[in-house]
């Protein structure tokens, strides 16, 4: 085992790790931290060199090497070195393939923000920005359904127009949330929206981005509550999950991830009209659907 892993370091790396191995096997004392912070480069050195990625069998056994000198309570800190089968599922594809949505057959829907990923179900799709815009990084999709281009807070059709308005990842973006979601609720009979959540802008690093995400939701109850980012909270926090979440080998963030949805996303469906609340960055109600705000 040791053999197949040391042929794939360069020269110098192989001649210290052989001395420490060397160093090891004349010790009985557990690995301790120090140990561990140089152990783990090593095998991340391995994950990204030339081959690695095909021969499972190597990956394995630096994985094995690794956990013999590390105690158990810090095994979970050893990288896995398992390939995913697939990706982690993305928004667009865990709404149009893992969520079940009431909608008949004769329903007319639209999609409101349908940017690159348009929602499957949907007949219609709008969007302010046809064009590149900062708040989308993919291209515009438009594959040939009807589309119209639109500001959320005017919409230009008629009350009750469609039977089920779609709206993912746009309120977030506003500047005006709550008359987009009178709009929607007027246009609509029923709907969906969905928002990302404090915990999800934290942890993927959108905080860092100016004039991107201008807010955070949660849900209570029947109300969708929309919460200002104030300035003191906009700050680089790395993006340290955000690629474990992305990477091709399988590790406990994405497991966590993929249990937990909700805890990263607000899902909010309707009927009729949106509960909602806007909370600016000073704890001040901005809007409501009961009228209160400023």
């Amino acid at each position: 085992m040791l053999t197949r892993i040391v042929n794939r370091l360069e020269r110098r790396r192989r001649e210290k790790f052989e001395a420490w191995m060397k160093a090891r096997s004349q010790s009985s004392k557990t690995a301790g931290a120090d140990d561990v912070q140089w152990l783990l480069p090593i095998v991340k050195e391995l994950v990204r060199s030339s081959g690695i990625e095909d021969n499972a069998e190597l990956r394995h056994s630096a994985q094995e090497l690794l956990l013999t000198q590390l105690p158990k309570e810090a095994w979970m800190l050893a990288p896995g070195l398992k390939k995913r089968a697939e990706p982690v599922r993305s928004t667009w594809t865990y709404q149009n393939e893992v969520m079940k949505w009431d909608i008949a057959e004769t329903d007319l829907v639209l999609d409101v923000g349908s940017g690159g990923y348009p929602f499957q179900r949907a007949n219609h799709l709008a969007d302010k920005f046809p064009e590149e815009t900062t708040h989308r990084v993919e291209p515009m999709v438009l594959d040939g359904r009807t589309f119209f281009e639109v500001d959320i807070e005017r919409l230009p059709f008629e009350d009750g127009a469609y039977d089920f308005v779609f709206c993912s990842h746009v309120m977030e973006h506003l500047d005006n949330p709550g008359q987009a979601m009178r709009e929607l609720s007027r246009v609509g009979k029923r709907g969906y929206l969905e928002v990302p959540t404090r915990l999800s802008d934290v942890m993927f690093n959108f905080t860092r981005l100016q004039d991107h995400h201008r807010w955070h939701s949660i849900r209570l109850g029947n109300t969708l509550c929309l919460i200002e980012w104030n300035e003191s909270e906009r700050r680089e926090l790395g993006n340290e999950f955000f690629e474990a979440l992305q990477s091709a080998y399988t590790n406990p963030f994405q497991d966590f991830f993929e249990r937990n949805r909700d805890l990263f996303f607000t899902s909010f469906h309707w009927e009729r009209q949106i509960d909602f609340l806007v909370i600016g960055k000073n704890g001040e109600i901005l809007d409501s659907s009961s009228g209160i705000g400023n």
